[in-house]
C-alpha cells in the first residue's frame, strides 16, 4: 500500500546529505498528495528540495515548491558564502525554471508572502533549537491547507542542542503521525482533516506494517548513499592502489632492516663480550693504583683538583643566575636589594636554588597534567609581594593605556559568566572597561545578571541587541560602545589571569609601533589548569595552517574599526578571520607576542576548548576564511581541511615551471647515491629540474663507473672537486655553475618518498617574502629525523620532535602543519638561487661541516626573508651514512670550534628562537617545559 513504482526512481541530484535516504518517500508523498503549493523551511545544498522538484516533474504536477533560506548558514550547518545558492539557482532554472522558486530570507520575514490554508505540503529543516523548531511550526501552521503535512527532519538527533526530538515527542500524539527512524529521522505529521487516504493510512498502519514501511524506505534510501558513494570510487581506488604500493615498499623496508639488525645484534654481543673483560680488567688496575705509594704522594693534588671541580661548579651556577637575571649588572641588583630586605639568609637562599636550577631534570609528564601543576607552583607563583611590585610599577608608568575588554554574550552558563567578569575585574592594570554586548539571550537569570552588573563598577558597559545576530554581529556591537585605543577580546566563559592586561599594557608602552598583541593560553576545567599552548612569535605560515594566535589577542581599535570588524557569516571562526584581514600588509614588528599564559579557556560540555569537533561549522568557517586571504593577496592555491581540523594550503604552480638544480655531494656510496637518484627520477612529478653530482674524490670503481652511466641522461651531470672535504665549499662551488633559479642542497643519503615532494616545496618557494623551504625528513624506521630547527637546543640546535613516530601526536600538531621556522637542515633545502647569492652562501671559512646551515637559514632571515618548513614533503634520510660521526680528535676539536663560532656570532638569538618559546626546553627536542623558563622575573617567570 505504501509503496509504488515511483517510489522506485533514481534520485537525480545527489550530494552531501542525511536526506539522502528519504528520496524515495518524497517520491512517494509527491504522488500521493499531489500538492499545489509546497514551501520547505531550510534548504542548504537543496536535496530534498530537489527531490519534490524532481517528484513533481515526473508524475507531471503543476506544483510550485518554494525554498526558504538566508544560504548564509548557522551553527548546525556552518556558516558559507553565495557559492551554494548560485550553484542551487543555476540547477533550478535549468530543470526545474516552472516548478521550483527560491525564497532568499529568514523564515519570520517570508511568512507574510504565503496566505493562511494555502500551503499543502511543510518542510521544515532549517533550525533545530527546540525553541526555534516550536517557533517555526506555530508561525507557519495557519499556512496549512485542509490537505496540509507538515515534515519535521533530525527526530532521531539528540546530540548537542538539537531539539527537534523533543517538539516532534510533544506535538506527535495530537496529530496522526508516522516516523521514520533511518536517515536522521522523519516524522511527518498530518494536520490537515482532508488528506488522501494513503498518507492517513500510513499514519495508522499498525505495528507489523510500520516496521515493514520503515525497513523497506531504509534500504531504499540506503541506495542513494551507496550511488554518491560510488562517485568517489575512483579516486578512492588510486589511493588503495598507493597505499597498498607503499606497504609493499615498507614491508621489503622492514625486512632490510631486520637483517641487518641480526647481524648488528651479533656483532654487539661480541663487543659486549670485549667490553666486560675489560672492565675487569681496569678493575684489577685501579686496586694496584689505589695500593701504591704514588697514589698516597698525590693525594694533595687530587685535593686540588676536587676545589678546580667545585670552583667549575661554583661558575656554572653564578652564569646560570647572571643569564635568568638579564646580565650581571641586573643580577648584581637583584642580590643587592635582596640582602637589603632579608639580609644573608636571603642571599643563601637564592643560592641554593640556582644551585637547584642548574642541575635539574625535567619531570616525566604522565600524561595527567600533573608536571604542568608542578611548574606553575615552582615558577608561576604570583604572591602578594609580587602584586605589590607589578602595582608600584603600573604607577611609575605615564599615558596608561585603556584597553577595551569586548565580550559578546548569549545564553552562557551563569555561573562561567559570573567568573569570567569577575576575572576582569580582578585585574591588577586598573585601566579598562568591559564592553558585553547581549545578543538577545533568552535565559532571564543571564539578563538579570547583566542588568544588575552595570551598577556594580562604571567600567563595565552592557547592551543588550534586539535581534539574535550570532558572534560576529554581537562582538562588532560591543566594539561599537568601546573607547579604548586597544580591543581585547574575552569569550562569555573564559578567564584572564590577575596580571594579564598588565604585561599587555606593559608590551603597549614599550612599543610604539605595534598593533597587534597576542600572548600564550591554556585550558581550565574548574579545578586545575592544563595543556598550555606556549606559542612561537609571529608565524604567518602556521596561521595559514591553524588560529594559532587566538587568545588572548590584543587589537588597534582604530585598524579594527578600518576593516570592518568581524565578518558575518564566518561565524565559529570569526577569530581566525580577523587575525588574518588585520594583519595583512603589517610588518613583524608590529605583532609582539607575550610569552606568558594570560588566558585559561574553559573547558565544557561543548566548548571548542573541549574539543573541536563540538563546533565542526567552525573548522569549514575557517576554511573559507584562509581562502578569502589567499584571495585578498593575489596567491594563488586552495585550502583543505585536515583530519586534525586544521589546514594544508597547496601553493599553486606557475604554468611554466622555473628550473631547479638539486645539489648532491658525493664520496664514494654508490648505493646510497644511487637509491636517492633513482628516487628523484621515479618518484618527482615536478618535470623541470637537473641533478648536479658533485663528486668529492671518489676512488670507488663502482662508484666511478655508475657517474658514466648516470650522466649520460640528459638531465644530470657530474662536476669532479678534488679539494679536501668541506660541505660549505662544494655546494657554493656548484651552486655557481648550476643553471636552475631555484637551488635544491640535498644529501646523497636522501631517499623520495612524495612524489609531489619538489612540487610542494617550489610551491612555498615562489611566495612572496619566502628565503628557505625545508622538507620532512624521516629515518629508515619512519621515526621523524627533521621536523625544523630548534636554536638553542643543545646549545647550538636540534631537530623539532626528533624520533617522533610516523603518526604519533606532535606539540599542538606542529609536526604536521606548514610553518615560518628559523633554520631547516641542507639535508634537503630549497632557496631561490639569487637569495643563495644575495647572503654568500654557506660559510666554507669558518663552518666546513657542522652548522652551515643553520648559520645559512640565520642569514636568510635577517636579510629579511622568512623561512618554511613543509611537512608535506616527506623523504628518507639515511644520516651521516658516508660521512660518519665526530668521532675523531681532529673532528671533534673542528666541530668544537664550530660550535663556539656559532655560540659567539648568532648568541642573540640562539636562547631566544622566534619560532620557539622560552617556556619551552632547550634540553630536549620534544617541546616539553623549560625548567627554568627563560622569561624575565617581573616578578615570576610565569604567568
Amino acid at each position: 500500500m505504501f509503496l509504488t513504482q515511483n517510489t522506485l526512481k533514481s534520485s537525480q541530484h545527489l550530494r552531501l546529505s542525511a536526506w539522502l535516504e528519504h528520496g524515495p518517500f518524497a517520491f512517494w508523498l509527491m504522488q500521493q498528495l499531489q500538492p499545489e503549493n509546497v514551501v520547505e523551511l531550510g534548504t542548504h545544498h537543496g536535496f530534498s528540495f530537489l527531490s519534490l522538484c524532481q517528484a513533481a516533474k515526473q508524475n507531471n504536477l503543476t506544483s510550485h515548491i518554494y525554498a526558504v533560506d538566508t544560504w548564509r548558514g548557522d551553527a548546525h550547518a556552518g556558516f558559507y558564502g553565495d557559492e551554494i545558492f548560485d550553484t542551487l539557482e543555476a540547477e533550478v532554472q535549468r530543470d526545474y525554471p516552472q516548478t521550483g522558486f527560491l525564497i532568499r530570507s529568514t523564515f519570520q520575514e517570508a511568512r507574510s508572502q504565503f496566505a493562511d490554508g494555502t500551503i499543502d505540503l511543510l518542510h521544515i529543516d532549517g533550525r533545530h533549537r527546540y525553541e526555534d523548531v516550536l517557533e517555526d511550526f506555530e508561525t507557519w501552521r495557519g499556512t496549512l491547507s485542509n490537505r496540509g503535512v507538515i515534515l519535521f527532519h533530525d527526530t532521531q538527533v539528540q546530540t548537542q542542542d538539537f531539539g527537534v526530538w523533543k517538539l516532534w515527542a510533544d506535538i506527535a500524539k495530537d496529530y496522526p503521525s508516522f516516523e521514520f527512524h533511518h536517515g536522521n529521522g522523519l516524522g511527518v505529521l498530518v494536520v490537515g482533516k482532508n488528506a488522501p487516504a494513503p498518507i492517513m493510512a500510513l499514519c495508522a498502519a499498525g505495528p507489523e506494517d510500520a516496521a515493514l514501511t520503515r525497513s523497506l524506505y531504509a534500504r531504499l534510501g540506503l541506495i542513494n548513499s551507496i550511488e554518491y558513494q560510488l562517485t568517489f570510487g575512483p579516486q578512492n581506488l588510486k589511493e588503495l592502489e598507493e597505499q597498498c604500493h607503499l606497504l609493499t615498499e615498507d614491508r621489503d623496508r622492514v625486512a632490510r632492516a631486520s637483517e641487518l639488525k641480526d647481524t648488528r645484534l651479533a656483532a654487539l654481543q661480541i663487543e659486549r663480550d670485549e667490553a666486560c673483560a675489560r672492565a675487569s680488567q681496569l678493575d684489577a688496575l685501579i686496586e694496584q693504583m689505589r695500593s701504591s705509594s704514588s697514589w698516597r704522594l698525590t693525594k694533595g693534588y687530587r685535593w686540588a683538583g676536587h676545589q678546580l671541580r667545585r670552583a667549575r661548579h661554583v661558575a656554572k651556577v653564578a652564569t646560570s643566575l647572571i643569564r635568568r637575571h638579564g646580565g650581571l649588572g641586573r643580577a648584581a641588583s637583584r642580590l643587592i636589594a635582596k640582602l637589603r630586605r632579608e639580609g644573608p639568609q636571603g642571599i643563601f637562599s637564592t643560592w641554593r636554588r640556582a644551585q637547584e636550577i642548574a642541575a635539574v631534570s625535567m619531570p616525566i609528564d604522565s600524561g595527567d597534567g600533573q608536571v604542568y601543576l608542578e611548574w606553575l607552583a615552582k615558577y608561576a607563583s604570583l604572591d602578594d609581594d609580587g602584586r605589590q611590585a607589578i602595582r608600584q610599577e603600573i604607577a611609575g608608568w605615564h599615558n596608561r593605556p585603556l584597553i577595551s575588554i569586548v565580550m559578546p554574550v548569549y545564553n552562557p552558563p551563569l555561573e562561567l559568566l559570573q567568573q569570567a567578569v569577575e576575572s576582569v575585574k580582578a585585574q591588577l592594570y586598573p585601566h579598562w572597561e568591559l564592553c558585553i554586548a547581549d545578543d538577545k539571550s533568552t535565559d532571564r537569570e543571564v539578563r538579570k545578571y547583566l542588568k544588575q552588573l552595570r551598577a556594580t563598577d562604571d567600567r563595565i558597559k552592557v547592551t543588550f541587541r534586539r535581534v539574535n545576530g550570532h558572534i560576529s554581529e554581537a562582538s562588532n556591537t560591543a566594539i561599537d560602545m568601546a573607547t579604548g585605543e586597544w580591543i581585547a577580546l574575552l569569550d562569555q566563559d573564559d578567564l584572564l589571569t590577575q596580571d594579564a592586561l598588565f604585561y599587555v599594557a606593559r608590551e603597549i608602552l614599550g612599543r610604539e609601533d605595534v598593533k597587534l598583541i597576542y600572548s600564550d593560553e591554556d585550558k581550565f576545567d574548574g579545578v586545575k589548569r592544563y595543556d598550555p599552548y606556549f606559542k612561537p612569535d609571529w608565524n604567518p605560515d602556521l596561521l595559514r595552517s591553524c588560529n594559532y594566535v587566538c587568545h588572548l589577542g590584543v587589537y588597534r581599535r582604530d585598524r579594527i574599526r578600518e576593516i570592518g570588524g568581524f565578518r558575518k557569516g564566518l561565524e565559529g571562526s570569526q577569530d581566525h578571520d580577523l587575525v588574518l584581514r588585520f594583519s595583512e600588509g603589517l610588518t613583524p614588528g608590529e605583532i609582539a607576542h607575550i610569552p606568558r599564559v594570560l588566558y585559561h579557556w574553559r573547558s565544557h560540555s561543548g566548548s571548542t576548548a573541549q574539543s573541536a569537533s563540538n563546533k565542526s561549522y567552525a573548522v569549514r568557517a575557517g576554511q573559507r576564511a584562509i581562502q578569502d586571504h589567499l584571495k585578498r593577496l593575489s596567491v594563488p592555491g586552495t585550502v583543505e581541511i585536515l583530519p586534525t581540523s586544521m589546514y594544508r594550503v597547496r601553493y599553486s604552480l606557475p604554468d611554466v615551471l622555473p628550473l631547479v638544480t638539486i645539489v648532491i655531494p658525493t664520496r664514494n656510496g654508490v648505493d646510497l647515491l644511487r637509491q636517492c637518484i633513482d628516487s628523484i627520477r621515479t618518484k618527482t612529478s615536478y618535470a623541470n629540474y637537473e641533478i648536479l653530482i658533485v663528486d668529492n674524490n671518489s676512488d670507488d670503481p663502482r662508484t666511478m663507473a655508475y657517474f658514466a652511466q648516470v650522466q649520460a641522461q640528459a638531465n644530470v651531470k657530474v662536476v669532479r672537486d678534488e679539494r679536501p672535504f668541506n660541505y660549505s665549499q662544494l655546494n657554493n662551488s656548484a651552486v655557481r655553475t648550476a643553471s636552475g633559479a631555484f637551488i635544491v642542497l640535498m644529501n646523497n643519503d636522501i631517499e623520495v618518498i612524495s612524489e609531489d615532494w619538489l612540487s610542494e616545496m617550489m610551491g612555498i618557494a615562489i611566495q612572496k617574502g619566502v628565503g628557505v623551504v625545508g622538507a620532512r625528513l624521516w629515518y629508515p624506521d619512519n621515526r621523524l629525523q627533521h621536523g625544523g630547527v630548534i636554536l638553542g637546543i643543545g646549545g647550538v640546535a636540534g631537530h623539532s620532535h626528533k624520533y617522533l613516530p610516523k603518526g604519533g601526536p606532535s606539540y599542538f600538531s606542529r609536526g604536521d602543519l606548514i610553518q615560518s621556522l628559523t633554520a631547516v637542515t641542507a639535508a634537503c633545502l630549497l632557496v631561490r638561487k639569487s637569495i643563495y647569492e644575495e647572503v654568500g652562501g654557506l660559510d666554507e671559512e669558518r663552518l666546513k661541516v657542522a652548522f652551515n646551515d643553520v648559520d645559512f637559514c640565520i642569514r636568510v632571515r635577517e636579510a629579511g626573508y622568512r623561512n618554511v618548513w613543509t611537512p608535506y614533503a616527506e623523504l628518507y634520510h639515511h644520516e651521516s651514512a658516508t660521512r660518519g660521526h665526530e668521532d675523531t680528535p681532529e673532528k671533534m676539536r673542528r666541530f668544537q670550534g664550530e660550535a663556539e663560532y656559532m655560540l659567539g656570532r648568532w648568541k642573540h638569538i640562539l636562547n631566544r628562537d622566534p619560532a620557539y618559546n622560552p617556556n619551552l626546553t632547550l634540553e630536549h627536542e620534544d617541546f616539553s617545559l623549560a625548567w627554568p623558563p627563560r622569561n624575565e622575573g617581573d616578578p615570576t617567570l610565569a604567568s
